[in-house]
């Protein structure tokens, strides 16, 4: 048994080799029918086949044990039990069984993790919040709460984030600060996504699936030898399919209501529709080659292209002030108001434009996006080894919202955002007295980006600068500001083995920051506005295994955020920045195989005292009512009503922007469950469950705030999957399965008693179910599945937003999409 606790099954350096709802009215019958039919023929054929038996045929046997999953957290190959770190590894076979395509889906199958598409007004942005932290804004003023790494190459900012599953052999979701192990922009965790790599041996796939809203997805991959020791693995995707939200022309639908404004359709004999929103149309490539020189060199060179030309997010109208006193729509007969709230969420009267001054922008949420990477592996010694990772990304990002969800122009944005970055490390890993494994490490990093945005808000451009609502020449904000962003840091990491069944880790990272900005949006002109810091993370932790199947662990660790500043002042006070994150978590946990490893139960419970925190306030800028350039501005102190009196005797306005960030402290609690049990060889089950508590005296001792916990972070979330894989003599499967995906209500904007909607910022807790029938032939050579996406078609929103904190007339959302069946065909090779 000594020898069964000690193997611990890490991979050494010598060792590596390496409209209505009514009739479904809101979709089309061309989109959504065409897989019905079969969808339902084949759920019902997959039930019969459960209840029916096959005569004549036997059910070979299959090990019951679960799989080993090996993970890379600690630089090292080690197995997942092994790892004293709360850790979700999803692997390639979940992937493809859960149907997943987008990176945020990921998030389903992690305890205490938020991970959706951003609002719609942030372009291709993923939201990610582990353990109650992350990050929800686009803008390059601030560092993801969650680091991204792709084959350990950092991508430092939120937009962009949202990434194709493609060729990937696993992902990797670290809970807890990983100050040490990953440094800046962990706070929360880590997310690693692990792609293939390339074995020269002339296999590969091509798949295809079509499905509801006009799917056509292929991917497809190859990997082969170009000579002796030199492989390449290539693969590419196109994803493609119509929005699943309808826009309808209002004057077209509803003549009667529209005032003066004119229909857009031409022939509305053909009805009022005029597009859609929330449609996909994405391509990608990857390609890798591996050369393996020598037993003791390694070299990898890896190119990605992802070109994202989608339709604007699907965003509606969710709530709208209809007092007199509320804004203006300037449109003679067509007041803004409750006129313009769709009959449900997955139809919008946006327009993109402005029908007074001819303003018109383009539908879009869409990314371009390329990275050049290499990584070269020595060993050094047997007990030495050395891996050097470099990488270049070059992305341009594009977005547009209208934001009130009308025909008229209360708020139009388009903006596009180019960013390029520099990454490098260095790690010399080894193995000590037969003990010790340790790493030391330095990692680089320099960023280059620019956030262009057109911002027209017709009402405040009026009472800011005169400018009357049929002039387009001056919107209220036409921003170009220039990000620079520097990090260098240095780390070591040590793993030492107390006894056959104890080990100590110790991490230690010091991290050196610089941040500058020149903003020019119009309202300020403020070059070289400078946030610079360094710091030093830690970690320490012990970990026991009591038999080959029981380890438990605690730790202490530390992560920060950098500094940052107000991304969006309107005026020259509102340039303030903002000091670090930083946190220090507390954690124990056990992982067990039990029952024969029939049953895998990972459990965890944590404490972050959250030290410092960047959150936003909703200030107060004044602006002299009286027109006439140039205004004159006043400020009053940040938490002011919006409609105030100033020193001077000026009535002032809030704007539509946060004025003010500041820091505050906060603690968090919570507790964490994942299970997998196989109770026969041939069915399988899994679960898990996150609970968080969250106390703050900023949000207790403040009355205008009613949120009693951050922004995307559901107290509980949970999620349970069951498959059958049923044997057919000869061999061929037919699997079907169920997943259920829950959570509790969220919010995704700040609830404030000032607000005049205080619900309209959050979102009712839901649950998604997912089913799926596949059938693989002999050898899985060929496989066919058929299923549904939010099979029950559940009306639910990935987020909304509460514009009139910030003294607009409204409030937004953006829907899920609802149910949508699929037809998958699978050739591998």
């Amino acid at each position: 048994m000594n020898n069964m606790i000690r193997s611990r099954s890490v991979i050494r350096p010598d060792q590596r080799a390496s409209l209505g709802r009514g009739s479904d009215a809101r979709t089309p019958a061309r989109s959504r029918s065409a897989l019905h039919g079969v969808s339902a023929a084949g759920l019902t054929l997959g039930a019969c086949t459960l209840l029916t038996p096959f005569p004549g045929t036997a059910q070979p046997a299959r090990d019951t044990t679960l799989e080993e999953v090996i993970v890379t957290a600690r630089y090292r190959e080690e197995r997942l039990q092994d790892t004293p770190i709360a850790i979700t590894a999803i692997t390639v076979e979940d992937i493809e069984q859960r149907s997943f395509d987008s990176s945020y889906e990921v998030g389903y199958m992690v305890p205490n993790a938020s991970l959706r598409p951003a609002q719609a007004a942030f372009g291709n942005t993923m939201t990610a919040y582990i353990r109650g932290i992350g990050q929800n804004d686009f803008d390059f003023a601030f560092e993801p709460g969650v680091g991204i790494y792709i084959d350990d190459v950092y991508h430092p900012f939120t937009l962009g984030s949202q990434i194709d599953l493609l060729d990937l052999e696993r992902v990797e979701v670290l809970r807890g600060p990983q100050g040490t192990l990953f440094g800046r922009g962990t706070i929360g965790g880590a997310i690693r996504y692990v792609t293939r790599k390339p074995q020269g041996n002339d296999s590969g796939s091509v798949q295809l699936t079509v499905g509801d809203y006009d799917r056509v997805d292929v991917r497809a991959s190859y990997d082969f030898a170009l000579a002796e020791n030199l492989f390449v693995n290539v693969a590419g995707v196109s994803r493609n399919r119509t929005g699943y939200q309808d826009v309808i022309d209002f004057a077209c639908q509803f003549p009667e209501l529209a005032g003066s404004l004119q229909p857009q359709s031409v022939n509305r004999g053909k009805g009022c529709k005029i597009g859609t929103q929330g449609g996909e149309s994405i391509a990608g490539l990857r390609g890798a080659m591996r050369w393996i020189a020598s037993e003791r060199f390694e070299l990898m060179l890896t190119a990605d292209y992802m070109n994202d030309t989608s339709e604007a997010k699907a965003d509606t109208l969710t709530a709208v002030d209809t007092r007199p006193s509320a804004w203006p729509s300037f449109v003679p007969g067509l007041p803004y108001d409750e006129r313009f709230l769709p009959p449900n969420p997955y139809v919008t009267y946006a327009t993109y434009a402005d029908p007074l001054n001819g303003l018109r922008i383009t539908p879009r949420s869409g990314i371009e996006k390329t990275t050049i990477s290499s990584r070269a592996d020595w060993t050094l010694t047997d007990t030495l080894g050395a891996a050097l990772i470099l990488a270049y990304t070059d992305l341009t990002a594009t977005l547009a919202t209208d934001a009130d969800g009308s025909p008229i122009n209360m708020q139009l944005a388009d903006g596009v955002q180019d960013a390029e970055f520099y990454t490098a490390e260095l790690r010399f890993s080894g193995r000590a007295r037969d003990r010790m494994d340790w790493t030391l490490g330095a990692f680089f990093y320099d960023g280059d980006a620019i956030n262009q945005q057109m911002v027209s808000i017709p009402f405040l451009s009026l009472i800011s600068d005169g400018v009357p609502p049929d002039d387009a020449t001056r919107p209220f904000v036409n921003a170009r500001n220039v990000h620079e962003v520097r990090n260098e840091s240095a780390f070591g990491h040590v793993v030492y083995e107390l006894s056959e069944a104890a080990t100590i880790n110790a991490g230690l990272r010091y991290s050196k920051d610089r941040k500058r900005v020149n903003f020019d949006n119009t309202r300020v002109r403020n070059p070289n506005v400078m946030v610079e810091g360094d710091r030093i993370d830690w970690k320490l932790g012990f970990d026991y295994r009591f038999t080959p199947e029981v380890m438990s662990y605690v730790s202490v660790s530390t992560g920060y955020r950098p500094g940052s500043y107000n991304p969006r002042p309107f005026q020259a006070t509102g340039v303030v920045a903002v000091d670090p994150e930083e946190s220090t978590a507390y954690e124990i946990g056990m992982k067990t195989d039990l029952f024969d490893r029939r049953l895998r139960l990972n459990v965890a419970a944590f404490y972050t005292d959250w030290e410092t925190r960047i959150l936003g306030v909703a200030g107060t800028e004044c602006l002299l009512l009286e027109l006439g350039p140039p205004p004159v501005y006043d400020t009053v102190p940040p938490g002011t009503p919006g409609a105030v009196t100033d020193s001077l005797g000026n009535t002032c306005m809030a704007t539509v922007s946060r004025t003010f960030f500041e820091n505050g402290p906060g603690e968090i609690r919570g507790a964490e469950l994942e299970l997998l049990l196989r109770p026969t060889d041939r069915w399988t089950m899994s679960g898990v469950y996150g609970f968080i508590e969250w106390d703050s005296e900023d949000i207790n001792d403040n009355p205008d705030v009613l949120l009693d916990r951050p922004v995307y972070v559901p107290k509980r979330n949970w999620s349970f999957s069951t498959w059958y894989e049923w044997a057919f003599a000869g061999g061929a499967t037919l699997t079907p399965r169920v997943d259920v995906y829950g959570q509790s209500e969220i919010c995704t904007s700040n609830v404030l008693t000032t607000s005049l909607f205080p619900g309209a910022g959050c979102s009712e807790g839901y649950e998604l179910v997912n089913v799926r029938l596949e059938w693989a032939n002999p050898g899985r050579v060929w496989t066919a599945a058929v299923g549904a996406t939010n099979v029950t078609d559940k009306e639910y929103f990935l987020n909304k937003f509460d514009l009139t904190a910030f003294g607009q007339p409204h409030a937004e959302g953006q829907p899920g999409a609802p149910r949508q069946w699929y037809l998958t065909l699978q050739r591998n090779f």
